[in-house]
């Protein structure tokens, strides 16, 4: 059905308004009523008020391994791997009765590392180390915040079978025993994260993380929700060739932050049992496809974490359309700042420059190539505070002050109906847009 009541701009004057996460704060968003097709926000669920109960029931039950108490032995090194500032795993909550259990069977404290898993992201602060694993910690344990580019803090333990070098934290490597803590959710490349992927790319130097992300280049298809992809099994074959892991504690949380379920255990076999929780919690059916998709991507961070939108929100627009990325970006594009240039060049030329070394950034180039080749199917926009209208450019995108702006000349008069999907919060949801959307997810 087309619509021809009254227009501003090629838009009708009736308006539904959303408060959208952004930034640490809120945005109000303006959409014409009968232009709304759908609204994909993520579940609220209820959570059990104590989450130390579901955070000690995971460990008292771990999947496919022995627990803690009977895995460590005394005398025995430990390494610690946690997540970063970028994960809002509540590893304050979660690590006190990991060191509980191991230091009970006699480990000393002295033998206990954590290490920071910071793939390719800047280290964290003093402050942020604080408020990730709690004053108690950082004041008892050696905690190891090592940048990716440190190359004397790592270690050459060979290519793996699949091809990737392997250059691993010394933390990590002199280790007897390896305990990952993060949490599950909805991930570009690797479906999940979680896992193995504290190891690859957490706690690996750049030339690791470049090697492993320049394999994933080659794949056309959004890997959004496959925790049975190429990428996902490449780091999980790298993790038992070269390094090990030996336990994990991994949470699923909901888009407050709260705690919904937590697993342990092996980390293949607990890792799939909490995709389990994760698809549950985070997948949500979309009637359709839309000529347009404003997605909401409230991260804090730089492009590089913003852009997550651009995945989570590709299935729900449809052939020629385009996606509207909505995001605060407060840090500009500090990580990889070639990463814009990347996305908005020639995605086979970009590939053939890949493939024969020569790009400085093979991590960000694969992440270019692939929005480069969404951008053969459908057309992007950029709302955003943090980005100016040059690196939107830069990007391949269309440059709006306001997602009214970008609407208003997006739409024309005689729009159809429904013709607008909006996605409120990307980090938490996976669009499954009929049996096709379903692929692995």
């Amino acid at each position: 059905m087309l619509y021809n009541g009254p227009l501003e701009s090629g838009l009708k004057t009736l308006p539904m308004i959303f408060d959208l996460p952004f930034g640490g704060d809120t945005l109000s968003v303006t959409i014409p009523d009968p232009l709304l097709g759908e609204v994909v926000s993520p579940k609220h669920i209820e959570t059990p008020t104590d989450p130390q109960c579901l955070i000690q029931d995971a460990l008292a039950n771990p999947i496919g391994s022995p627990p803690l108490d009977e895995l460590v032995k005394p005398g025995q090194s430990v390494a610690i791997i946690v997540d970063d500032f970028t994960r809002e795993t509540p590893v304050h909550l979660m690590l006190p009765p990991v060191l509980e259990q191991i230091c009970s069977v006699g480990v000393s404290r002295d033998d206990i590392q954590v290490v920071i898993a910071l793939g390719t992201h800047r280290p964290m602060s003093e402050t942020e180390i604080l408020a990730k694993l709690g004053r108690s910690v950082v004041e008892q344990y050696d905690v190891f915040n090592t940048p990716c580019e440190q190359t004397d803090a790592f270690e050459y333990l060979g290519d793996s079978s699949n091809g990737i070098p392997a250059w691993v934290n010394r933390a990590v490597v002199n280790a007897d025993v390896r305990i990952g803590i993060g949490n599950i959710s909805p991930h570009s490349d690797a479906g999940y994260s979680g896992g193995a992927k504290i190891i690859l790319p957490g706690v690996c130097n750049d030339v690791t993380v470049n090697a492993f992300h320049a394999r994933g280049a080659a794949e056309e298809r959004n890997l959004l929700g496959d925790y049975e992809g190429p990428m996902r099994k490449d780091l999980e074959m790298f993790v038992e060739d070269r390094i090990g892991l030996d336990f994990i504690l991994n949470a699923v949380l909901t888009s407050e932050g709260d705690l919904y379920e937590c697993v342990a255990g092996h980390f293949v076999e607990a890792h799939r049992a909490g995709v389990q929780f994760s698809r549950d919690l985070y997948s949500i059916t979309v009637a359709r496809q839309y000529p347009v998709v404003v997605v909401n991507s409230p991260s804090e961070l730089d492009l590089w974490f913003c852009s997550k939108g651009i995945w989570m929100g590709e299935p729900m627009v449809s052939d020629g359309g385009t996606l509207i990325l909505l995001t605060s970006c407060d840090e500009g594009i500090t990580v990889h700042p070639q990463y814009a240039d990347y996305m908005g060049n020639d995605p086979d030329e970009l590939q053939n420059a890949l493939d024969e070394g020569r790009v400085d950034d093979p991590n960000a180039c694969a992440a270019g190539i692939q929005v480069g080749r969404m951008r053969k199917r459908i057309n992007f926009a950029l709302v955003s505070p943090g980005l100016s209208s040059e690196i939107s450019a830069r990007m391949g995108f269309a440059y709006y002050n306001s997602v009214e702006e970008a609407l208003a000349e997006i739409f024309t008069p005689d729009v159809e109906e429904g013709s607008i999907g909006l996605m409120t919060y990307c980090d938490y949801t996976i669009p499954l847009v009929g049996l096709e959307g379903q692929r692995g997810a």
